[in-house]
C-alpha cells in the first residue's frame, strides 16, 4: 500500500476542488530525471541546491582529481529526490497556506479520494444538523455510585 498526504486549503469553499493529494514514496520518474521533475513540481530551491551541489562536485572533482565525485554526487540526488519529492512538495503546498489534514493508504490515488471522501460524507451525515440546546444552569449533580458498567473498569475508574 502507498500513502497519501491529504491537504486542503486554507479558505475550503468547495472540498472537491480544494483538496489535493500527494502520493508519498519511491518514484522512478524523480530518480531519472530529477531537475525536470523538481522544475516541473516548482520546487524551484531544491532545484537551484542540486544543481549547487552538482556544480561543486565537478569542480571538486577537477580540482582534486576526483573523478567519481560527479557520478556519486548525482546519484544521491536522483535518490534524494525520488524518495523525498513527495514530502518535499508537501512541505512547499503547506508554506503556501495549505494544511496536512491526514495521511492515509490506498493502491492509487482514485482509491485515496474514494476513502478520503467517503469518510469525510459518512461523518457529515453523523453529525447533528443542529447544536444541542444548552442546560441551564443549577446545583451540580453528584455522581450516582450504583451506575452498571459493562466493562471491566466502571464509570469512576474502579473495578
Amino acid at each position: 500500500m502507498k500513502s497519501f498526504y491529504v491537504l486542503t486549503a486554507p479558505a475550503a469553499t468547495d472540498p472537491d476542488r480544494d483538496t489535493i493529494f500527494i502520493r508519498d514514496g519511491f518514484s522512478w520518474l524523480a530518480f531519472l530525471f530529477p531537475l525536470p521533475w523538481m522544475l516541473i513540481r516548482r520546487l524551484w530551491m531544491a532545484a537551484i541546491v542540486a544543481v549547487a551541489l552538482y556544480v561543486v562536485s565537478i569542480v571538486a572533482a577537477e580540482q582534486y582529481g576526483l573523478d567519481a565525485a560527479p557520478i556519486a554526487c548525482s546519484f544521491l540526488i536522483s535518490l534524494w529526490v525520488a524518495l523525498e519529492g513527495g514530502l518535499a512538495r508537501v512541505r512547499k503546498t503547506e508554506r503556501l497556506g495549505w494544511q496536512v489534514e491526514r495521511v492515509l493508504a490506498a493502491e492509487t490515488i482514485a482509491d485515496a479520494e474514494a476513502i478520503h471522501f467517503a469518510e469525510k460524507a459518512a461523518t457529515a451525515r453523523s453529525r447533528p444538523a443542529e447544536p444541542l440546546p444548552v442546560l441551564p444552569a443549577g446545583k451540580p449533580v453528584a455522581p450516582s455510585s450504583n451506575i452498571a458498567a459493562l466493562g471491566l473498569i466502571g464509570p469512576q475508574g474502579g473495578r
